[in-house]
């Protein structure tokens, strides 16, 4: 076991107690993970990709900005998808789970889902109309 991989797994042990083991790479370089709301958020600036571990993508997104609130949509300029929905949190003042998020540019989840945040206001970008329609939007 390297050195790096020792120290992930100590990382994950420190920040959320149980002992188990943290791997939430992109397949090409190592990403520390943090934790918000009981999920493990890994961001890889090199790839642009975000991972949750122990759940696929839609799930992870679903779990972490569950208390979210939908604003709407957004024209998809600039966008990796057609369709871009923007959220905000349920307190303005508290932003420590958008934080899991780099700010200010795209990661991809899957092939049909990214995610990206300003500060202020979390944008979703998807392939699948029926996830707007199921929000309302």
């Amino acid at each position: 076991m390297s050195s790096g991989n020792m120290e992930n797994r100590l990382k994950y042990r420190v920040l959320s107690q149980p002992r188990g083991t943290m791997v939430m790479m992109c397949g090409t370089h190592d990403t520390t993970p943090v934790i918000r709301h009981g999920v493990a958020v890994a961001t890889c600036r090199k790839c642009g990709t975000v991972t949750f571990r122990n759940r696929d993508s839609f799930g992870g997104m679903a779990a972490l900005f569950a208390d979210y609130r939908l604003v709407g949509r957004v024209e998809a300029i600039g966008a990796p998808a057609g369709e871009v929905m923007a959220f905000r949190p349920p307190d303005s003042s508290d932003r420590s789970t958008m934080d899991a998020i780099p700010p200010h540019r795209w990661f991809r989840a899957n092939e049909h889902l990214w995610v990206c945040q300003d500060g202020s206001v979390l944008l979703l970008a998807h392939r699948f109309p029926l996830v707007s329609r199921m929000l309302g939007a």
